[in-house]
């Protein structure tokens, strides 16, 4: 029995979700089974990625997928690639080949979260997205509407563009300013600013693209307020954490709780953006039971771990 592009695409959304780093054999053969399937008689293209795959979100989980694992096999990514946006710059071509009706919402913006990961982490591959993107590509607002809320789980684990505040990020927010650390919530870099101050190719389209809890502009040091949603449960503890390289201090497993993919993923892109990114984790706060000396003294220990305070 042959695997649904589907299939393959939840087997490594699963890795990349619960941040769980797969085998690099994993990841190779899911791979090559890809190329091999999407290889008709006249190699690979548009329609024969269409076979295999029947909706593009299945791309562009899969392309998330990739970049939350920091592997970027370059078969595979020519293939999501083609697949997603083609070669022609024609978005009509392409909602022909797949029978939809444009890019959904999430999927536009995976790309732009894979794109500025590529650019940085597999600039040799030379993935671009098309010119003018993403204007044309997607979905009108009238079938957006008309589908509910049916892609509101897949939205809700790849975005890094959260634009509320929480009253526990207003508390934090407080504290830190008692401690001098001028800061704004919820501070916004856009597609722009990322292609004028960071070089970062991307099309001149300015779509917000992520947001930051808790920011002092002038040093780029940002607290990210991690509540429940940026944590999956561990239920066998024996297992080491997953994560890697100077990430690692601050990724360790915390007892029953591993931060998720999409965080791992939105601290990596800070970081190439020149962001020195302090997480604090919610219980950790609110186990200071308000004391506000406490509060203070929590805060101080975490600006000790940047080298730009």
């Amino acid at each position: 029995k042959k695997f649904r592009g589907q299939e393959i695409s939840n087997i490594l959304w699963s890795f990349a979700t619960l941040n769980a780093q797969p085998e690099l054999t994993i990841v190779d053969a899911l791979s090559s089974y890809v190329a091999s399937e999407c290889r008709g008689k006249k190699g690979i293209d548009e329609y024969s990625i269409a076979r295999m795959f029947g909706q593009r979100q299945e791309l562009a989980n899969l392309a998330w997928s990739c970049a939350v694992i920091g592997r970027y096999p370059k078969e595979l990514m020519n293939i999501l690639y083609t697949g997603l946006v083609g070669t022609r710059n024609d978005p009509e071509h392409m909602k022909q080949v797949f029978n939809d009706d444009g890019l959904q919402k999430s999927s536009i913006m995976t790309l732009y979260y894979v794109q500025v990961a590529a650019d940085v982490e597999a600039a040799d591959l030379r993935l671009a997205l098309p010119k003018g993107f993403p204007n044309g590509w997607g979905e009108d607002e009238e079938h957006r509407h008309a589908k509910g809320d049916e892609n509101d789980l897949i939205e809700m684990s790849s975005s890094m563009l959260t634009l509320t505040v929480s009253k526990l990020q207003r508390g934090v927010s407080s504290t830190f300013d008692q401690i001098g650390f001028n800061n704004i919530l919820e501070h916004v870099i856009d597609t722009n600013e990322i292609q004028d101050e960071y070089g970062v190719q991307l099309p001149q389209s300015p779509k917000e693209f992520l947001s930051i809890d808790i920011a002092n502009v002038e040093k780029k040091i940002g607290i990210e307020v991690d509540g429940p949603g940026h944590f999956v449960c561990l239920i066998d503890k024996q297992g080491k954490s997953t994560a890697n390289g100077s990430l690692k201090n601050q990724f360790d497993d915390r007892g029953e709780n591993r931060v998720n993919g999409p965080t791992i993923l939105k601290h990596r892109l800070l970081a190439h953006l020149g962001w020195d990114i302090i997480h604090l984790p919610y219980w950790e706060y609110q186990e200071l039971g308000g004391d506000q000396k406490m509060e203070m003294d929590y805060c101080r220990s975490l600006l000790e771990q940047s080298s730009k305070w």
